[in-house]
């Protein structure tokens, strides 16, 4: 969708706008200091002062708290206009003051365009708030770019800019310039309800809504109100200076409210779909959203609505706002949500630790600036904060730093680390049992200076651990270990009388142990290593109990091999499994590649032929080439369907019989009827498959081999078994002289694919009388086991 001229026009004026708006307020905030002095009149007593900012010309020059204002630029003091309509002396040339002993003094500021900013006071006025405004900027900018069609994308770039024109303009708020103010009064209370209405659209996507747009309207109105008469007081005379005492309430009250619904919303949205896929969305919108604005709320406008000094200088809590571009513009543009509950529970454990800390020292340092003015509690609240945020962020830095140098600085910590990598890509070769054996005890011998590695066999059963001696360490750890053997668990860690032991694997009621005796240099485990054994430990419990399943199977199919007798049904039922398995493969790898490929030829020639002028011969050769393409297709999907029928399971043992019957008698010159019986007991996957290639193999034999004319086939249920019978009117066979041959090959698959499945199967014929093939299967399988007590469909591959 593009970009209409009306919609161009708007983005022109408002980047015009934009600019304007930065240009001016960067002039006002360098052209004259700020004097940073809050004045309030005192039952008709003056003008005293009653705070100073940090980096402003008043703290400089010796303007104190408490001190009387008297005069303005030689002019009694309740003349100056911004004094008598913001408390404020900003743009005053000199001031006499009088100070609580009763001494005055002339105190004289700096002058417009003089250049005489402090360091500190263009950081906090200038510097910071440009650094804010460029970066929500230039977030914007891009989101512009990708996004400019989006109607979330463009709310979030009027969220945005709000926030980096509010702040950038607060220092010419101070200053107590109208566009500044205007700003402050107008923009600032519209924040919140634009962050309502991003997500109101952004929510749509999810098919769900953050706040009801009568609500929404109601909040509009509201800050309507309050900016309109904001900007009466600013640019006219209208009001009294009393109003602004309630227009700043008001303006204080609105900001504090919206961002409390903000809040409310968000925990309201964050309970409702904490189960839902979007608990992510709401846990981090809700966090970033209380992270970036409550410094700013409890520590800026809830002392204003009071009445009470700030806590903190502005220029300090609206620091925080910074991880709103970079939240909301990952949301937008991110299709995954990064992990916002692993961070949060790093963030309440290192909060946790932070917190008895961070309030022993506030309460020491504000015990140390007891004796300097101001009230004793915003000292407190100010340095708990400040401290409380400075000590967490340093734990998060410190696990970033220990992952970076931690590893690079104590080697020898973190050689644990890479002895385990090591071992797990060493036991990925392990093929038996002595091999892991081989690669434990070399890694533990290069770890651990110990004495002792053994392997010791605990036998709970007969109650003896072997290999032992008659040494007098070797007899104490045997008894040990038989007095607790009850207790054993796959890679426990045990103290031992003499070292420690690892439990590393257990066969039927023998448990492998391995001994690590004492250090060599006499000093105990530390934790570091015990902890590197346990791990060391549940690796090997579960390389063995793969290995024992290997081995056993191994020694099971070698058992069946060794056999006279028919091989054991559910090593018949792994073959044939793995037999479908590999015809599944086949017919994607045909379907997807060669099947494709003749198709795509196939639409090409059709193109040529169309498209294009060609002679009667030459046009003919084509067709018979197109007509050979459309046979090899067609043969192709033939045998696609032949190795992989479609649908088996959803169709049924019935509906598949009839199926291939219906396939087959399209190509053969004989008659198949087939009589059935609804089958009321569902058959697995595996049964029904088995059937169809029963049927399939037996049609292709009466078409190749024995000459029929007609084939009847019968499938019903009885008694729980599943019975099937087939017959036709061939040449037939002599059954008893029947032997493994290229003629009888599929007679013989079939009989074993029965013998898989645990059914009987049974041939009747003879020369010239055609063939009968009778099957019963049971619907429920027994799941035969073998010799070691092992379940045999344990090792079928599905």
């Amino acid at each position: 969708m593009k970009s209409t001229p009306i919609k161009r026009l708007t983005a022109f004026l408002f980047l015009c706008l934009f600019a304007s708006l930065i240009v001016y307020l960067t002039a006002v905030i360098i052209r004259v200091p700020s004097i940073g002095a809050y004045v309030v009149p005192q039952n008709n007593a003056g003008f005293f002062v009653v705070s100073t900012a940090p980096a402003g010309q008043a703290k400089m020059k010796g303007l104190q708290v408490g001190d009387q204002i008297v005069e303005i630029n030689g002019k009694p003091a309740g003349q100056f206009p911004n004094l008598s309509k913001y408390d404020s002396i900003e743009e005053a040339d000199d001031i006499l003051v009088m100070r609580r002993g009763g001494s005055t003094e002339l105190i004289t500021f700096a002058k417009a365009w003089s250049g005489e900013h402090t360091a500190i006071e263009l950081l906090l006025q200038l510097y910071v708030p440009g650094i804010s405004l460029f970066v929500f900027s230039a977030f914007s900018a891009f989101l512009y770019v990708k996004r400019k069609n989006d109607p979330a994308a463009i709310m979030l770039i009027l969220f945005f800019t709000s926030i980096g024109i509010s702040y950038y303009s607060s220092a010419a708020s101070i200053l107590r310039d109208p566009v500044g103010l205007s700003i402050i009064y107008v923009v600032l209370p519209t924040i919140s309800l634009l962050y309502m209405s991003f997500m109101n659209i952004y929510l749509k996507r999810f098919d769900a809504s953050f706040i009801s747009k009568r609500t929404l309207g109601v909040l509009f109105g509201i800050v309507g109100v309050v900016s309109a008469s904001s900007l009466i007081y600013i640019w006219t005379d209208l009001f009294s200076s009393e109003t602004f005492v309630y227009i700043r309430f008001a303006y204080s009250a609105i900001v504090l409210i919206g961002n409390l619904v903000c809040a409310f919303k968000l925990v309201l949205k964050f309970t409702k779909h904490r189960f839902t896929k979007l608990h992510s969305l709401f846990t981090i919108t809700l966090t970033s959203h209380l992270v970036a604005f409550t410094p700013f709320a409890t520590l800026n406008l809830l002392p204003q609505l009071f009445g009470n000094d700030q806590v903190l200088p502005p220029a300090f809590t609206a620091l925080f706002l910074f991880i709103l571009p970079v939240v909301y513009f990952y949301l937008s543009t991110s299709n995954q949500l990064f992990d916002i509950d692993f961070i949060l529970t790093r963030f309440k454990y290192y909060t946790a630790l932070s917190l008895i800390p961070s309030l022993l020292l506030a309460g020491a340092v504000t015990l140390a600036k007891q004796d300097r003015d101001g009230g004793i509690w915003s000292e407190f609240i100010g340095s708990f904060a400040v401290i409380y945020v400075g000590m967490t962020l340093f734990l998060y830095a410190k696990e970033q730093i220990d992952q970076r140098f931690r590893p690079r600085l104590f080697k020898a910590m973190y050689s644990y680390q890479d002895s385990l990598d090591r071992f797990s890509r060493n036991v990925a070769r392990v093929m038996k049992q002595a091999d892991l054996e081989s690669v434990l005890k070399s890694e533990i011998n290069d770890l651990l200076p110990v004495g002792r590695i053994t392997f010791l066999i605990v036998d709970q059963a007969e109650q003896a651990v072997f290999p032992m001696s008659d040494q007098h360490e070797e007899r104490v750890t045997a008894d040990f270990l038989l007095g607790i053997v009850n207790t054993f668990k796959l890679g426990d860690l045990i103290d031992l009388p003499f070292g420690l032991g690892l439990v590393i694997g257990k066969q039927r009621s023998r448990y492998h142990v391995l001994w690590i005796g004492q250090k060599t240099n006499h000093t105990r485990f530390n934790s570091d290593e015990i902890r590197w054994l346990k791990t060391m430990a549940n690796y090997s419990s579960i390389v063995f109990e793969n290995l024992y399943l290997i081995e056993g199977l191994i020694e099971d199919l070698e058992s069946e091999v060794r056999k006279e007798q028919t091989t054991s049904p559910w090593v018949l039922r792994m073959l044939f499994l793995l037999s479908e398995n590999e015809r599944r493969k086949l017919a994607a790898d045909l379907h997807d590649s060669a099947l494709q490929d003749q198709l795509l030829w196939y639409r090409k020639l059709e193109s040529v032929i169309m498209d294009h002028p060609i002679s009667d011969k030459l046009g003919s050769e084509l067709e018979d080439i197109k007509e050979g393409l459309l046979d090899v297709i067609h043969q192709i999907r033939e045998t696609c369907n032949e190795l992989r029928p479609p649908l088996l399971k959803e169709m049924g043992v019935v509906e598949a019989v009839e199926s291939i019957i219906e396939h087959t008698q399209m190509r053969v010159n004989f008659e198949v009827k087939f009589r059935s019986k609804p089958i009321k007991d569902p058959l697995n996957e595996e049964q029904i498959t088995a059937i169809y290639r029963i049927v399939q193999e037996l049609l292709r034999n009466a078409d190749k081999h024995a000459g029929a004319k007609g084939v009847t086939l019968e499938l019903e249920l009885r008694k729980g078994m599943l019975y099937f019978r087939y017959q036709d009117d061939g040449i037939g066979m002599d059954v008893n002289n029947m032997v493994e041959s290229f003629e009888h090959m599929g007679l013989s698959g079939i009989k074993e694919r029965v013998a898989s499945l645990e059914g009987e199967i049974s041939f009747y014929s003879e020369r010239g009388k055609g063939l009968e093939v009778t099957i019963l299967m049971p619907i429920m399988m027994s799941g035969g086991r073998t010799e070691r007590g092992v379940t045999g469909d344990s090792y079928l591959i599905s």
